[in-house]
């Protein structure tokens, strides 16, 4: 049965205008709301990177509202201070706006056309997206981000497809907020699709040559300079070929420590990055497979907090530091008990208990063949929300 629901549900990309609505006196391209499925909301976006984002604030703008108030919330239940003055306090104390100008400007201008098209002042529009920077930077005693990524290179064992999926657990208030842009460049007929919230450039991803899936590192060293994550995602699905979108990552400097996971039809990889240090993780030397959730397992560049809680904890740094938790030993003995990992065991795995939990927003899937990469999406927990599939052609 589910095989026959995946069947019905693959559309390609470029076709979904079916239930829609327009911004009425405005006179930029068409922009069209794809309302095809109700709980997740479909953003057509084909100009500018600015007219994009101000496409994106002015059709969405109630559901920003609404989110960005209930951040704000969050904000101040955790900080005891008002969502104002946090936000002045964090801006004024981090710089991330020359870093972003230095490798992805035109990002910066999608998130000033998503203030404008919003109505909500840039400062905080900028500050909704720095989610992982202020978790690392500001240094929240509770984490609530955990997810939990994998990629598996059958190409190189069969030449069959190639994947990366990932549960995105996040904070309950950003349920239900779930929006998909399908961005296409008119110059170069380029494509990518981006899960992602209202209000907010992008969390991971897909275009027709590379994915990219992203989790928090928070041990890891972070920089009040650094280029966000929501930036770097973006800013590798604007890259042509998993080569560049490797070297991209290798060169920036990070604003937050994280673990990427990039995919395509013939390569993955996971990079554990700090602000000062990116390495490899790979569970073993075939380099077949990998997967990680939200502690550094190879990058020992810890954040100077972490080290000062080891040291209250224990006396003294250790000489050396393990991590393991529950999802990360869940998805290793189901990698590791499969001899070949198929779309049906990764699909198994994203809905099995703790990897599925009541944190998890999204589950998304990326396949990449010689012919499409298709992106396979769950806008909820995938043990109870079917998955929706997008196709971008070759």
């Amino acid at each position: 049965m589910k095989n026959i629901l995946i069947s019905i549900l693959t559309i390609t990309v470029s076709i979904f205008f079916i239930s829609s609505e327009k911004i009425e006196g405005d006179t930029r391209k068409d922009i069209i709301l794809d309302t095809t499925y109700s709980n997740l909301p479909i953003l057509h976006l084909n100009g500018t990177t600015y007219d994009n984002g101000f496409q994106h604030g002015t059709i969405m703008k109630n559901r920003i509202f609404e989110l960005v108030g209930l951040w704000k919330k969050d904000i101040e239940e955790k900080y005891q201070i008002s969502a104002e003055k946090f936000i002045k306090t964090f801006l004024d104390s981090t710089d991330y706006i020359t870093a972003i100008k230095k490798w992805t400007p035109d990002l910066l201008e999608e998130i000033k056309g998503i203030s404008a098209g919003s109505g909500i002042d840039f400062n905080t529009v900028f500050a909704f997206q720095l989610i992982d920077e202020i978790w690392t930077n500001a240094r929240l005693i509770s984490i609530p981000h955990h997810c939990t990524s994998i990629g598996i290179n059958n190409y190189k064992k069969d030449g069959s497809s190639n994947y990366i999926a990932q549960n995105i657990d996040i904070t309950p208030f950003y349920h239900g907020f779930e929006i998909l842009l399908d961005i296409k460049d008119k110059n170069t007929d380029s494509r990518k699709v981006v899960t992602t919230v209202a209000g907010y450039i992008g969390a991971n991803g897909l275009n027709k040559h590379i994915g990219i899936t992203e989790n928090t590192l928070s041990d890891l060293r972070s920089s009040v300079n650094g280029l966000p994550v929501c930036c770097i995602a973006r800013g590798v699905l604007e890259k042509t070929s998993f080569e560049e979108a490797v070297n991209f990552i290798k060169t920036i400097k990070h604003a937050s420590g994280q673990n990427y996971i990039v995919g395509s039809n013939h390569d993955i990889i996971s990079l554990e990055c700090a602000s000062d240090l990116f390495t490899e993780y790979w569970p073993d030397s075939t380099k077949d497979y990998t997967f990680h959730a939200n502690r550094p397992l190879t990058n020992n560049s810890y954040h100077p907090a972490y080290l000062a809680c080891l040291k209250a904890l224990y006396g003294s740094i250790p000489e050396s530091i393990s991590f393991s938790d529950e999802r990360l030993e869940s998805i290793k003995n189901i990698i590791l008990n499969n001899e070949h990992i198929s779309l049906v065991t990764i699909k198994d795995a994203l809905s099995k208990k703790p990897i599925c939990n009541s944190n998890t927003f999204v589950s998304t899937i990326m396949e990449f063949d010689n012919d499409y990469s298709e992106l396979r999406i769950s806008p909820g927990k995938p043990d109870s929300t079917e998955y929706l599939v997008f196709r971008i052609k070759k």
